[in-house]
This record gives structure tokens, sequence and C-alpha cells, in this order.
């Protein structure tokens, strides 16, 4: 797809008690393991970080830095869009394993013709896991000068398409040690 992939991963792993990034997932780490299963999918790929100290690994992609550190995935999308090449970008969250390839050509399609194309499902949407048009860029970049970082937010006061009837899992993240386990035992079963 003539599209920018985006994986957030300037989160601080609070939850998790470490930077989820660098979690061991299989034989690899999970900010990988994401872009792997997403890229073949796009022309440009890039990784955004709130800040430099957080590469805790060299990664082998175009990487991007929040203007506003510690303002959360808000920035991370603010820096995404800022630097992208192409008109649409897909964003995920690096702790976001399940989602398909198949979401993000849907989400990307669906962008085209508004600012953002979102998955919901009963009454509730992630903003850390959907399409962004450049035309999103000035509601995120007045919200984060204005003080609000929230995604949830912004994504009110944006033409959104909501992508509903998706499966529900796949926007499962990796939020606690449990459910590292899980994902972990997923992956062991694929084997």
């Amino acid at each position: 797809m003539e599209a920018t992939l985006l994986v957030l991963a300037g989160g601080r792993g609070r939850r998790m008690g470490r930077a989820k990034p660098w979690i061991e997932v299989g034989d690899t780490v999970l900010l990988r393991y994401v872009v792997d299963r997403l890229a073949p999918a796009f022309s440009e790929v890039m990784v955004s970080f709130s800040e430099p100290e957080q590469m805790e690994q060299l990664v082998p992609y175009r990487v991007v830095f929040d203007r506003k550190p510690n303002a959360g995935p808000l920035a991370g999308l603010e820096a995404g869009l800022l630097a992208a090449r192409r008109d649409v970008m897909f964003a995920v969250a690096c702790d976001m394993p399940y989602v398909t390839q198949g979401v993000a050509e849907l989400a990307v399609a669906a962008a085209r013709t508004c600012d953002a194309a979102i998955p919901r499902h009963d009454g509730l949407y992630e903003p850390v896991c959907g399409a962004y048009r450049k035309s999103a860029l000035p509601a995120i970049v007045g919200a984060l000068d204005a003080g609000n970082f929230a995604a949830h937010d912004v994504v009110q006061d944006l033409d959104v398409t909501w992508l509903e009837g998706l499966e529900v899992a796949q926007f499962d993240s990796l939020n606690t040690p449990a459910d590292l386990e899980r994902f972990h035992a997923a992956l062991s079963a694929q084997r």
C-alpha cells in the first residue's frame, strides 16, 4: 500500500513493569514482532519513541521522536504524521501484537476519504490502532499545544470512519505480565 506504518513505542510500561518494545517474544522483541507482522503491506515503516533514551536497541526502521515528551500516544501520532511521506498512516501500539494486515489495509482504505478510520466495538474504540490522514494534524497539534494529551478527546474532533464488526480479540493489548503470559502461550501453541 502507498501508506505509512507507524508503530508507537513511546510508553513507559508502568503496568508491565518494564519497557514493552524490548520484551522478548519468541526469537525477537515485541516491537520487531509487531513491525514484522504488518510491514510487508506498507511502502514506509516508522517507529515513534517519546525520547531517544527509550531506544534500548537500534531498530532498522525510520525513527521519530515526540515534539512534546511525556504527552502520550497523541504525541507519537503527531510525530508520525509530521514525518510520514505518505498522506495516510496506520498507527498501532507496539503492545498490540494481534492486529492483522487485513485490519491495517481496511483502515488505510477507509481513511482516504476522512481524517481517520478507527476500529470500534460496543461503543469503545482504540485511537492507537487506526489510520490517520495528514488532514488530522491540525486537531492533533492544537490539542497538544493546548495541553490536552487525551487521544480519545481529539478523535471526537475528527471526521472518523468507524470500522465495526471486526474480531475484537485482535485489539487486545499486552498491559500486564498476565497478558504477556497469555500471548507467550498462544505463540507456543502456534509452533
